[in-house]
Order: structure tokens, then sequence, then C-alpha cells
């Protein structure tokens, strides 16, 4: 929606956190992925948040019974409050996009994403952390996705870096040499 307000919304939010529950930091930003995992699983909520025909009192109405029903802490359940107030739910998303990246900073973490075609061992997941976090030289957090086209085989993104380990993209390559001979 706009990246200005997001940004700016996001660092003043993780500074609030920071300030108001230094050690809670982790449980907020779980706290945020979850709200933005029924936000993204529910889109008619946000559109409906953002429509001005819906009153501010409505619109409150509403996002405090998402607050009760999902037991949503104080600091995140203000933050709803107020992007519903000043009409930046739009923004949400963006706000937990920085946010994360501020936590991410501070915790020296590094977050990657992990495509494979059935889910990770716990052997497996241990291993890739290991390498990666050699690799790049922060401590490494996954994000889990599968992804069965892949046939086999893994695929590591990071920032802008992918690291294409699939069994898809050798035959892709196999192919893509055969079509040149012939």
């Amino acid at each position: 929606m706009n990246d200005k307000a997001e940004k700016v919304y996001g660092e003043a939010f993780f500074s609030l956190c920071s300030e108001e529950d230094p050690n809670g930091l982790s449980d907020t930003l779980n706290e945020l992925s979850e709200i933005s995992k029924v936000f993204s699983e529910n889109p008619e909520f946000t559109k409906l948040m953002g429509t001005p025909t819906v009153s501010v009192e409505e619109k409150l109405s509403l996002c405090s019974d998402i607050i009760k029903a999902g037991n949503v802490s104080k600091l995140c359940g203000n933050l709803l409050y107020l992007l519903v107030e000043k009409n930046r739910m739009g923004c949400f998303f963006g706000i937990e996009k920085t946010f994360r990246g501020l936590y991410n900073d501070k915790f020296k973490l590094a977050e990657i994403t992990v495509t494979t075609s059935a889910p990770l061992s716990d052997k497996l997941r241990d291993k890739i952390k290991e390498k990666m976090s050699e690799v790049i030289g922060k401590k490494v957090a996954l994000i889990e996705k599968v992804d069965k086209k892949l046939i086999g085989g893994v695929v590591i993104d990071y920032e802008s870096r992918r690291y294409d380990g699939s069994v898809r993209s050798r035959l892709d390559a196999i192919k893509g040499e055969l079509s040149s001979v012939i």
C-alpha cells in the first residue's frame, strides 16, 4: 500500500515494544506472524476494514471481537486499533515485515526460506541451519515450505540469493542442454 507509512509504523511499533517489553519481542513477532496469517487467509476482512462505507466504530467493534477471540496482547491489539482509526489496516503486512527485519537485525538472525518436496526431518533441518549459518555468518531461522513440483532436493532463498539443488532444476537444465544439441 504505502511503503513509507509501513516503515514508519513498523519502526515505531518495534521501538515501542523494545521499550515496553524488551524480553517479549519474540512473542510479539510470533503474534504479528499469526495475525498476518489470519489476515492472509481472510483477505475479505482487510478489504472490509478499508471500506469507507463501514464506520470507524463498526471497524473498531469488529477489531475488538477479533482481539478478544484471538487472545491478542495489549501491544498488538493497540496497533490494530490504531491502524483502524488511521485507516491504515492495509499497511499491516508491511508493518509486520519491517518489525521482522528490525528483530532479525537486533538479534543477528538470518531468515532463510527452505523449499522441499516433503517436510524436513529434524536432522536435515539442523544440518541446513548449521551449514547456512557458516555461509551467512549469522544464526539462522528457517521458514519451511513444501512444493511437490520440486520432485526432490532443496531450494534455499536468502535475501536476493537462491541456492537451487532441486531435482526439478536439474531436469530443466538437462532439458535445455538436450534441446540445444538437437
